[in-house]
């Protein structure tokens, strides 16, 4: 089965300005997002610092890291099954099961090119197949962005072209086309933009 995971921690000192907007509201419209669009069972895990008044169909599992930060984003590695890591701040925005079955099928971590240098990767969403906690196990709290970048991956825009999408290095300017998943990351994040109408229909 596929797992699909996020995090949720109170604000620290190491947390930046335009990540202290999360609470558990978010939680529950990404756990929906996946709900709807994927057609497949799934378990949802919330790695959290503390235990979260949430759905019970919503598993909570302690994080390791006190206090945590964004290295922490590493931690859901150690699990080792098949999984679709992703931020509290993505909006799923179309049917999904194919990238759920790459999960389940493939050997090789997927992840999207920088939308702003797409030489390289960034970790705004990720694929995940089974067996790779050695991300995790070989981690010394190294930045969780360069980290990913070092391991062995291949791209989700050659894979799923236009699938997974950034909302500040595509879609904001382009439009959401056959974006399926639309991570958003620094400044703007969806509850700033509910005058937005793929937002408003997908974010809830």
């Amino acid at each position: 089965m596929l797992t699909v995971a996020t995090l949720l921690w109170d604000p620290n000192e190491a947390s930046l300005p335009f990540s202290r907007c999360y609470d558990e509201s978010w939680v529950r419209k990404l756990h929906d997002g996946f709900d709807r669009h994927l057609k497949q069972p799934f378990r949802f895990v919330l790695f959290t610092d503390r235990d979260r008044r949430l759905p019970a169909h919503i598993e909570q599992v302690r994080m390791k890291a006190k206090p945590p930060d964004y290295s922490s984003c590493i931690e859901p590695y150690r699990f080792g099954v098949p999984m679709i890591l992703v931020g509290l701040d993505t909006i799923i925005t179309g049917p999904i099961d194919h990238l759920a079955n790459y999960c389940l099928n493939a050997s090789t971590i997927a992840l999207p090119r920088d939308p702003f240098m797409p030489s390289r990767a960034c970790n705004g969403v990720a694929l995940i197949p089974e067996g790779q906690q050695h991300v995790w196990r070989n981690h010394r709290g190294e930045n969780d962005m360069e980290w990913m970048r070092a391991q062995d991956h291949v791209f989700i825009d050659d894979l799923f072209p236009g699938q997974v999408q950034s909302f500040k290095g595509h879609v904001r300017d382009r439009g959401l086309a056959d974006t399926r998943i639309c991570y958003f990351h620094g400044e703007q994040k969806p509850h700033q933009l509910p005058h937005v109408p793929w937002i408003a229909e997908h974010w809830r």
